[in-house]
């Protein structure tokens, strides 16, 4: 089955857009793609809302930098380790 497309204009801020592009050439990626992408998570970011909503389920969102902070170490990593495995 052939996908569909249609073309989409965007105002983006050009210092913006230079700075991805050439990240996205490194990649092999054109920024088409990456905006595709990126409507995809936004779409399946709806549905885990409501999935959450339907669960009573609390939804935060991490940077990467929180995870981190927020990793148990030493003694405590090891106790919970243990006890999932």
């Amino acid at each position: 089955m052939m996908e569909v497309k249609i073309k989409v204009t965007l105002s983006l801020r050009e210092d913006l857009v230079r700075k991805v592009k050439s990240k996205l050439a490194i990649e092999g990626k054109g920024l088409s793609k990456l905006v595709e992408e990126l409507l995809s998570t936004y779409d399946q970011l709806e549905v885990l809302d409501r999935f959450c909503q339907q669960l009573g389920l609390e939804k935060n969102f991490f940077t990467s930098f929180e995870v981190k902070a927020r990793r148990l170490r030493g003694f405590k990593a090891k106790m919970l380790y243990m006890s999932v495995f």
